[in-house]
This record gives structure tokens, sequence and C-alpha cells, in this order.
């Protein structure tokens, strides 16, 4: 494996120096490729010898590695936000997946745009879908998601291979220059690599997945350079962050600043410019990035966090200094305190109720923490020049749905009380404390994804009584009572949850269907109305609204609400179904179509969306068009009696072929014997069969 696809890459990616001398350094074309969970300690490049990754190995080979790059939030879509920007966390106030990326924000994107360039990107899941922000600049943002969890559901995520077809075919036949970002997410839990992938690592699937998607990034290589655009291009491979595999308690991340978390790949590869098997050692993070890009393609440079470090790739040195890193996942999701870190070329400071200290090269085992130390007074004074998130004050994850503006509308409409409600600081679990609740969390998911509803409700209830401020399990716990019919008690987690934080749309729009399933309409718009206050675009909220808007024969309100949730980037299957039915409740068949159609392509489970296009051909008197849009729903759901039932009708009477009309009245039937429609289909069949049809 290694030698042939190394071999290959190695070939594809050589330059002659003359080459090199004679492409345009003024417009290289850029290729940023991100490596979603993925520890720069499970490279081969790296050191791990029994690693599987020639193709970043060899990248490595040909270009410059960062030993010690650091993430400075251990999540996807922050992370994502410093790179692209330059700008950390605590700047763009973007803490927490969930969150929004300002506008008016400059990235890479916006930037190389603004100058000339074509720009794309392909990402690998729904957690950096374009409603967060990052899609701002970017020509063609591909964010359509094929895989779903092992639990079912909407489809979340897409593995590397599918992510390089698309990337190349995004690129297509477009010219120089281009800025291309493809994202990998295989390497994230659930860690399910493909074959034959998944038997070679079944004792290891992380580093299977790593593996499958290193062979990926070897085929998005030598597909680009066939098209020429690698010829003149600056290759950028970085890991947003790491993964903690059960060190320290952390099966995933999101909680702890351990080096498992932040330490991350970082390479630089542009043929003739950046020297070959450079290795650089010293301590640099994610918000240098996009300052360094710029720096090398001679672009006009704007404001960052970060630093340039082109003059490490030159031979040179740049100015010791500090680098922060923060968590504030454990706050915002389970009610635990937040973490913030110093980092210095030798120390570690991490404020927390316990505070920690690490000399971070050698080992984390050992807490070197001491007040009076001075590495600890240094600390606390660098962290003070980043400004913090205070859960205490509920300043959530997204800096839009936290915004006075928005508190205000909240108060008026009298969804929250002016004085709010305030955290006990000293309530705050340190989260070396509550890691062992994290996992019992996780046990109590895959219980309920087992179908063991009984073990995992127990476990949630002993969560909550020891955590009562963790709103996550809250959720959890309300929604696996709504799923069951429990409302009350489904009422009764929601609430506190809101009490708790009254700003988290999910819990109003989840009060809000509870409220639907008892019965009681009028409170459930009224906390679908507020969900919609803290985030127009939260498509359930939109959906659900609408849906009783119409059955209330308030057809604008609905319109209105459909269509705010789509302009605020709230797209989705459910909001797009529920504009289609409105639309062709008034017979507007043309944009009904339009609305069904958008919510089966982002959605192409979505059965109703066929049968709904079927039945709008139906009522324009195109039969041909109803049957296919019906068979492709019966593809979907093949022991659905309705979808047959009305295939059969449709052959029958606007084909007046019996023959395929008794071929499905007979599936609809051996479908489900004791449907409404069974004693109506045993007609039909003894009718057409007593006419001789087989």
């Amino acid at each position: 494996m290694r030698t042939f696809l190394a071999s290959l890459l190695t070939s594809y990616l050589a330059l002659t120096v003359d080459a090199a001398e004679r492409v345009d350094a003024s417009k290289p074309n850029l290729l940023l490729i991100t490596l979603d969970t993925t520890r720069a300690d499970h490279l081969g490049c790296y050191g791990m010898k029994s690693a599987k990754t020639p193709v970043l190995d060899t990248l490595a080979a040909r270009g410059a590695l960062f030993e010690q790059a650091h993430s400075h939030v251990p999540l996807t879509l922050p992370s994502h936000a410093v790179l692209l920007t330059g700008k950390l966390p605590s700047t763009l106030n973007l803490r927490v997946n969930g969150s929004r990326l300002k506008p008016n924000v400059a990235t890479l994107a916006t930037i190389l745009k603004s100058r000339g360039y074509w720009t794309g990107a392909v990402v690998a899941t729904s957690v950096l879908n374009r409603a967060y922000g990052l899609a701002s600049g970017f020509t063609v943002y591909d964010d359509h998601m094929t895989l779903s969890p092992p639990s079912g559901g909407p489809a979340e995520e897409r593995r590397a291979s599918e992510v390089t077809s698309r990337a190349l075919e995004v690129v297509g036949k477009i010219k120089a220059p281009i800025f291309l970002w493809v994202h990998y997410y295989d390497p994230h839990y659930h860690y399910r690599p493909p074959p034959p992938y998944a038997a070679k690592y079944a004792k290891h699937p992380y580093d299977g997945e790593i593996a499958y998607m290193d062979a990926s990034i070897g085929n998005l290589l030598v597909g680009l350079r066939a098209t020429g655009l690698l010829d003149n291009a600056l290759i950028v491979v970085a890991g947003d962050h790491g993964e903690g595999l059960n060190e320290h308690g952390e099966r995933q991340h999101g909680v702890f600043l351990y080096e498992y978390a932040l330490r991350v790949p970082l390479l630089m590869i542009w043929e003739g410019r950046i020297r070959a098997a450079l290795r650089i050692g010293t301590l640099c993070g994610l918000a240098d990035v996009a300052p360094t890009i710029l720096d090398l393609m001679q672009q006009t440079p704007v404001k960052t966090d970060g630093l340039s470090l082109r003059p490490l790739l030159e031979g040179g040195r740049i100015i010791p200094r500090t680098l922060y890193a923060e968590s504030y996942h454990g706050s915002f999701t389970y009610g635990w305190a937040p973490l913030r870190a110093i980092m210095t070329s030798r120390w570690k400071f991490i404020e927390a109720p316990r505070p920690e200290l690490y000399e971070w090269r050698d080992s984390e085992e050992k807490n070197l923490y001491d007040s009076d130390r001075r590495e600890v007074r240094i600390g606390r004074k660098a962290l003070r020049r980043h400004p913090s998130a205070d859960p205490a004050e509920k300043a959530a994850a997204a800096n839009d749905r936290n915004s006075e503006e928005t508190r205000k509308r909240l108060i008026s409409l009298g969804y929250l009380a002016p004085g709010g409600v305030r955290a006990d600081d000293s309530a705050r679990l340190d989260p070396k404390d509550g890691i062992a609740i994290e996992r019992e969390i996780w046990q109590a998911a895959e219980r309920l994804e087992n179908g063991d509803v009984r073990s995992g409700i127990r476990t949630l209830l002993s969560v909550v009584k020891r955590n009562p401020r963790n709103i996550y399990a809250l959720s959890m716990l309300g929604l696996t009572y709504l799923k069951t019919g429990d409302y009350e008690k489904a009422k009764a987690c929601f609430q506190e949850a809101i009490r708790l934080h009254p700003e988290l749309e999910s819990a109003r729009a989840n009060l809000g269907t509870t409220y639907r399933k008892m019965g009681n309409m009028d409170a459930a718009a009224e906390e679908y109305r507020a969900a919609l206050v803290i985030s127009a675009r939260h498509a359930e909220a939109a959906s659900n609204l609408a849906r009783i808007y119409s059955d209330k024969h308030l057809f604008e309100d609905a319109r209105r609400v459909l269509q705010s949730a789509i302009d605020a980037g709230g797209e989705s299957a459910d909001v797009w179904f529920e504009l289609g039915v409105l639309e062709a409740n008034g017979s507007n068949w043309e944009k009904a179509r339009f609305a069904f159609t958008k919510a089966a392509s982002i959605d192409p489970a979505r059965g109703d969306a066929y049968v709904s296009l079927g039945k709008i051909a139906y009522a324009q008197g195109d039969i041909d068009e109803s049957i296919y849009q019906y068979q492709r729903a019966v593809r979907i759901a093949p022991k659905n009696t309705g979808y047959l039932a009305t295939l059969g009708s449709l052959y029958l009477n606007g084909k007046n072929d019996p023959v395929q009309a008794l071929h499905y009245y007979r599936q609809a039937l051996a479908a489900d014997p004791y449907a409404r429609e069974a004693a109506a289909l045993r007609d039909l069949i003894a009718g057409l069969e007593a006419r001789g049809i087989r």
C-alpha cells in the first residue's frame, strides 16, 4: 500500500527546480485540507511507527512539519473559525459548536475572493453547515451530508471518499487561481471505517479511520494534479483538535485542554518555495495559519490574533509568546466550570476550580500547581488579556443569540424575566470531577440507542440528581420521555432546562413539541415563537409553528415564519416541506413543486416529499411523472401500503394497465394484511383476477 501510493503521490507532487522557478508566485493556488479529530501522535510523520499514513507522511517529507502546532479550542466549528480567520475563539466569541460566525468577519475566503480567486469548500459534517457562517466568501460551499448516525436520523456527515469525489467535481474545469478547502471528518466518533479498514483495524477503529482518510487524501491530490491545479500550489494540512481515547478519563474531546486534545498536525508544502523535510519545533497555534498563508502568498495581511510563521519556514525565528486555549463545552453543555489555559514553550497553566500546571512537553500526569509559582502568576496575568464568557450570566454559545437585543426581545415578549437567572459559581463542578458523569451520559445514550429505555432513563436520572445543572442530561432525559409518551415528565425536564438557561432555543422548541403532543397548541406556539426569537433559523420551531398557523388558517403568518427561517439560513427538509404544503393548499403548483424538490434534495430519504410531488403531477394530469415520484417513495418505504395502493390505482385508472395495477395491489396487501385499505384491496384484487388478469 505504502510503496505504490507513496510513489504515485511523489511522482505527482514532484516539480523540478526549473519549473518551480518559472511559476508565478503572485497568484498561487491554495489547497487547505483539514483533518477533524486527528491526533498528531497517530500519524507516521509524527512518530507513530504503526500508523499507515503514507500520503500525509509523503507530504511532510515534501514540505514543512510543525511539531508543536496547537488548537485553541478542542471543538470543530470554533477551531475551523480560528483557522479561517486567524482570530481566537475569545475574540470571535465563537466558543462551542452550534454558534455562528458574525457576518463581515474577514476570512481566507472573503479575502482571496475579493482579490480574484475562485473559492470553494467541501465539508464533511453538519457541524460546519453553512448556517453557522463559515460559508461567507465561498463561491461554492458544499455541505450536503449522506451518512446518518448508527441510531438513525438525519444524515450528519459523509465519508472521505465521497468528500474527495465531490471536491474534484466542484473544482471541475475551474481555472487558477483557486482556493479550495476540503474537510475530512472520518476520525470523529463514531469510528466506522469502511472495508477493508474495518477488518484490518478491528481493535483500533480510530486509526482505521485515519488510514482510510489518508488514502482518500491521496486520491484528491492525484485528481488535482491531473487538472494542473497543483503545479503552483500552496498546500496546507491542519488538524482542528485531537481525541481523548480515554486519556484523563475523556473518551472523545471538548472538555479538557491536555495535549491529546490540543496538539494537531500542521503541514505546509509548496514545491520550490518551502524547503522539503523541514521540521519546526517552535510552539505555534492554528490562529497563525491564516496570517502565514497570506504572507506566503504575498497577499496584503489583515489584523489577526495570530502571527505569520514564514520566518520559521525560511530558517529564522519568531518572537516568543504565550498561546491561549479554552474549553467552554463542559460549561455550556453540562454546567461545569470552564477551562482556560496559557502555554509557553515550557509551561501550561490551566485555570480551573482546582488549577493545574504542567511542563507539557514532558508529562501532564503530575500537577505542579502552586499558587506562589512564578509560572502561575504569569499565566493568570496573560489570561486577563482574553475575554471570558461567564455562564453565570447565561453567556451561551452563539454570539448572535446572546446579544442585548435578543435579551430585550425575550423580556418584552414575556419569555425572560428582567433579572434573569444567575448561577452560583461555587456550584460549578471542576471538569476533572465531572468527566465520569460524561461517561455515564454516553453510556445512557448507548443504552437508549440499543432500546434499553428503562436503563437509559435510570442512568440519566442518576446524573441529574448529582449534577442538576447538566442541561445536556436534562434535554436527553426530556427527549426520551417525549419519545415514550410521558409528556408531563418531558415538560418538567425542558422547563428546568429553560429555567437554567432561558436563551436555549432547543429547549424552547422541545417544550413546544411537548405541548403540541399534549394538544395545547397555544402553549406550543408560544414556545416555538420564543425559540425563533432566539434563533430565527431554528428549523423545528419554524416548521411546527407554521403547521399550527396553517391549521388555524393563518396562512400568511405560516409563510412568514418559514421564509424567515430560510432567509436566516435555517434551510431544512422540514421547513421546505411545510412551505410546499402551504403552496399546494393554495394550488400554487410550481412554488409547491420547487419547495418539495428542495426538501427531497436536502433529505433524499424523505418519502413524503416524493409523494407530494406525485400528487402535484397527478393534479396537473401528468400520470407518468406521478408514477415516477411514487416509485421513488416506495424505494424508501417498500412496505408502505398507501404508497403501493396509490401506484396500483395510477396504473389502473391513469395508464389502463391492470397487470401492473394488480402487481402493486398485491404488494400493498402483503405489506399489511390488516391495514385500513385491506378489505378494499382484496376486492380490487378479486375483481381483476375475475377478469383473468394475472
